[in-house]
């Protein structure tokens, strides 16, 4: 898992190199997910351009990622930049809801919207 943690966070830091820094950049476990992670992502540079903005997301994943680590996801999901439960994220998550989302576990890679 921390192999997958670490190339996460490269993935961050290269997208943000080339597009602009994240508000929100998570992997976490949903609640009651077959052990498949969740990549959470917020930024300006995504509300842009959603389709282009995921294109290019997912193209670093499958680029980065071995094909057991991408199995390992689930999905990309996009919170808007303006969404007020960013302001809310803790840097230890468990067992928490998020977003609207049930988190069992989660690994906050970036946020500029840490308490």
């Amino acid at each position: 898992m921390n192999e997958l943690v670490q190339k996460m966070a490269e993935i961050e830091k290269h997208l943000a190199s080339q597009n602009g820094s994240f508000k929100l950049f998570a992997l976490f476990l949903r609640d009651g997910s077959p052990d498949k992670w969740d990549v959470l992502v917020s930024a300006d540079w995504i509300n842009a351009d959603k389709r282009q903005a995921l294109k290019i997301i997912v193209q670093q994943l499958t680029t980065k990622l071995n094909k057991d680590e991408l199995i390992s996801l689930s999905r990309v999901v996009v919170i808007d930049k303006d969404n007020q439960g960013l302001s809310e994220i803790n840097t230890e998550i468990h067992n928490e809801n998020i977003l609207g989302l049930d988190i069992k576990y989660g690994f906050l890679i970036s946020s500029q919207g840490i308490k």
